[in-house]
């Protein structure tokens, strides 16, 4: 028999708001009819007043509170049985239930007003007024919900007719008794009768569409334990077919009109399934092994967050949401957009405020991220996809780990990598002596270093030749090469003809007096004269000039040590070398701390730019027109080692943000 009932019970219609009314009110007609000889009962007071009661009951819990009961209802709930009670004083032959009954509900109706009256949505719960509130809230609650009012209207009149000894008694108590154990939390609206009924893993039912991915929903209001990322399925009308389950995560969950809501975002991709579960309605996962397939299906330890407004073809901005707060500043983030794999680079995040309904407000944090475009790797190089990519759709964390980087040789060299990928960045060093190189960043950050590195694989087919003002250089240059060779005026072309690669020229001081402006000037002017005469008997010589603290060798005018027009026009002398010395084979290299010391004319030359970190405003104002003005502003927040490439000799055609740390291979 038990069994039975549990199958009767399971069946998804005992589990209908609308068949539980009909079924009751049939209920109450045939038990009328049995124990009366009428199908209706009489209009009796008495019968008015327990059926009105145990009615009241049922339509309470199936539709006006059927999963919580706020002080509005409590006040709904007492005014007309208030009203009611003032009516018909007179029926009661005994008064004392009637003022009874009358303070009941005067208190209960006053508590809710001052409960309504008190809540402060402008102050926090601890504040005195809203702990008052809340206090009076749970008391009205407890005793004014509908069930509890109407209950109490039903039995006394029902004990106060009727007999306890009546069978018809008895039985309207056992009708109450299973009314009162209907557990709203699993009923349902619709009149469908299988057995796709809610389960407690329900979450809440679609309220709206915002893209094609993402959905709001409406949640239920007993359901509490609900979190960002929590694994969801669903299936949504507006398909073809709801026999396709669609799964994602909760995205995010807030609090609208008081009620409580999500936003639920689409990952995974749409399956066949037609198993048990209501269409429109967001389950969460609940079977632990199904929760650990889906969430590496759905790459939800790498989810970062969904493309928002205001985004372009050469930037998206992002709503950030990560299990893990672990993204920074340089790391690669991807999405797919039409079949296309493309990667962005995080340059920057702002936390946003959003206004909702009621004064109700979310924070979250707004990620912004300069589209680099689909990795080609025949080409080492990124290619960018010509449109933007659309609202809410999914961006994660790059892993790189799947792309197999193809090998390369000289004169292509590895720079460093994109942080935290194990894609690199890739230049020509043909193409970075050939049109001049800049590197430019405070002391410490890496210059010099990288600057030795570079030196060291042009020395396969590159003549270097470096101004040394500390010494320092000629016992790291001896590092590189067992014969480095110090320069003067008589021995230039000799060392350019010979088979030594390195030539230093060490100078006094770092001071950009007359002295020392005059004898590099020289230095530069034997050098092109012989890169010159080798152009033209067409033996051309490939010749690498490292200027180390560039602003002494080469200053911008208005930072010359000397004021006289002999100097100036020397340092004008030396641009123009530079912007011939291309032609002839002259490569530079600039190594400086500011743009703002160092000639402009030289510095433009500059094909190719690494910039470490900086902070001053004119290294901003010249390097944006490289780099552009969104990456500019990641210039002060750069980690040591980490530096912005762009310009000729980097194979992607793009600029970006690259790690140079070096690493045990």
């Amino acid at each position: 028999m038990i069994s039975k009932i549990s199958k009767l019970k399971d069946f998804g219609i005992f589990h209908n708001r609308f068949f539980l009314l009909i079924f009751f009110g049939l209920l109450f007609i045939l038990l009328n009819w049995w124990f009366v000889g009428e199908l209706f009962p009489s209009p009796d007071i008495k019968n008015l007043w327990f059926y009105s009661g145990i009615f009241m009951v049922l339509f309470s819990l199936l539709f006006i509170e059927p999963y919580y009961t706020s002080p509005k209802n409590v006040i709904t709930n007492a005014i007309p049985l208030l009203l009611v009670f003032l009516s018909i004083k007179s029926s009661f032959e005994n008064v004392f239930p009637w003022w009874f009954a009358i303070t009941v509900l005067l208190i209960l109706l006053i508590s809710s007003i001052v409960a309504v009256a008190l809540e402060d949505k402008n102050k926090s719960p601890d504040h005195k007024k809203n702990k008052i509130a809340e206090w009076l809230k749970n008391f009205v609650v407890l005793f004014g919900q509908g069930k509890v009012l109407y209950s109490a209207v039903f039995l006394y009149f029902l004990f106060t007719y009727y007999s306890t000894q009546n069978s018809y008694t008895l039985i309207l108590l056992v009708i109450w008794f299973f009314i009162l154990a209907i557990d709203p939390k699993k009923i349902k609206s619709t009149f469908i009768t299988n057995n796709k009924e809610l389960d407690e893993n329900a979450l809440g039912e679609i309220f709206g569409v915002q893209s094609r991915k993402m959905f709001l929903v409406k949640l239920f209001d007993d359901r509490k334990g609900i979190n960002k990322f929590d694994i969801i399925k669903f299936r949504y009308s507006m398909q073809d077919s709801t026999d396709f389950l669609m799964s994602g995560i909760v995205f995010d969950t807030y609090l609208l009109n008081q009620e409580k809501w999500a936003k639920v975002l689409q990952l995974g991709k749409i399956v066949r399934d037609s198993s048990g579960s209501e269409k429109n309605i967001v389950y969460k996962a609940s079977d632990k092994e199904e929760i650990s397939t889906l969430e590496k299906e759905l790459n939800t330890n790498n989810f970062v967050g969904i493309v928002i407004e205001g985004s372009n073809i050469g930037k998206i901005k992002f709503e950030y949401s990560k299990k893990k707060d672990d993204l920074q500043e340089g790391d690669l983030v991807e999405l797919k957009t039409n079949d296309k794999r493309l990667f962005y680079q995080v340059i920057n995040g702002v936390t946003e405020k959003e206004s909702l309904e009621h004064r109700n407000e979310t924070g979250f944090i707004k990620g912004e991220a300069i589209q680099l475009g689909e990795w080609k790797n025949d080409d080492l190089s990124f290619q960018k996809h010509g449109w933007v990519p659309s609202i809410n759709t999914p961006i994660f964390k790059a892993d790189t780990s799947d792309i197999e980087v193809k090998s390369f040789e000289y004169p292509e060299y590895k720079l460093g990598i994109i942080p935290n990928t194990t894609l690199p960045s890739v230049i020509n060093l043909d193409h970075a002596v050939s049109h001049h190189m800049a590197l430019l960043g405070v002391t410490g950050s890496g210059k010099s270093f990288l600057a030795r590195e570079i030196i060291k694989e042009l020395t396969k087919d590159t003549k270097i030749i470096c101004v040394d003002f500390t010494g320092e250089w000629k016992r790291e240059l001896e590092k590189i090469s067992l014969s480095v060779t110090v320069l003067n005026k008589d021995n230039i072309e000799t060392f350019l003809n010979g088979t030594d690669k390195i030539g230093i020229v060490e100078l006094p001081t770092m001071s950009n007096t007359v002295e020392v402006i005059s004898a590099t000037e020289k230095l530069f002017e034997a050098i092109f004269n012989f890169a010159k005469k080798k152009y033209d008997e067409q033996t051309p010589t490939k010749i690498s000039l490292v200027l180390e603290e560039a602003h002494t060798i080469v200053p911008e005018i208005s930072f010359l040590g000397v004021n006289n027009f002999d100097s100036k026009a020397i340092v004008n002398k030396m641009g123009q070398i530079a912007l011939q010395g291309r032609k002839y084979g002259i490569g530079l290299l600039v190594i400086a701390q500011r743009t703002a010391n160092v000639s402009k004319t030289v510095l433009t030359q500059c094909n190719t730019v690494i910039c470490f970190q900086a902070f001053d405003e004119t290294s901003f104002n010249f390097l944006g027109n490289y780099v552009g003005k969104d990456l500019v502003l990641t210039l002060p927040n750069l980690k040591q080692y980490n530096a912005i490439v762009t310009g000729k000799a980097v194979k992607s055609n793009t600029p970006m943000i690259i790690d140079l740390t070096r690493r045990p291979e």
